[in-house]
């Protein structure tokens, strides 16, 4: 997930603002291999580049867009949200590689997803799998190459949290004694 680019744009939207500075200002730029991004940046005096500093959106060459702070041209260690290019989404904390470390959630093009405390890259705790309609599945089993999860009972976890349900039951109940 990890990408350096060249800090050279090509174009910018603002270029004749562009002065030596650690103050982090705003723009656009195209990079030489077709990348974008939108944001705050900050030039390093005496280098004569650019880095991505501050929150900003990077799209990549195939179409990926990351959305979220950065620091010297790498991830803030922070969180952030990325549509892959795939429609697949993540949203949450990733480290300056852009490895996902700590608490987020990633989104199938199906609508499926999984919630998770998230170790490089891996759910690694506190993980709970949604299908498209929005039922939980049961982490039945964790082993170092993959997760087995259970479908539950949706049935009957959906009564329970139905209130009307349970007033439904309890007037069946009152009817059976008279």
């Amino acid at each position: 997930m990890k990408k350096r680019v060249a800090s050279r744009p090509v174009k910018s939207d603002n270029l004749d603002n562009i002065v030596e500075s650690e103050e982090p200002k705003v723009g656009k730029f195209t990079f030489f291999n077709g990348d974008v991004y939108d944001g705050e940046y900050k030039t390093i005096p005496n280098r004569f580049y650019l880095t991505k500093h501050g929150t900003g959106s990077y799209i990549t060459d195939n179409f990926d867009v990351y959305c979220g702070g950065w620091d010297e041209d790498c991830f803030a260690d922070s969180d952030i949200y990325v549509k892959y290019n795939n429609d697949a989404q993540y949203r949450g904390r990733i480290d300056s590689n852009g490895t996902m470390n700590g608490s987020g959630t990633y989104l199938f093009p199906d609508g499926s997803s999984i919630e998770a405390v998230w170790q490089n890259n891996v759910p690694f705790t506190n993980i709970i799998f949604r299908e498209p309609l929005g039922f939980a599945w049961m982490v039945e089993n964790i082993s170092k190459d993959s997760i087995t999860f259970s479908p539950g009972n949706h049935f009957w976890n959906g009564m329970l949290l139905d209130q009307s349900v349970t007033h439904s039951t309890e007037s069946l109940n009152k009817s059976e004694h008279n």
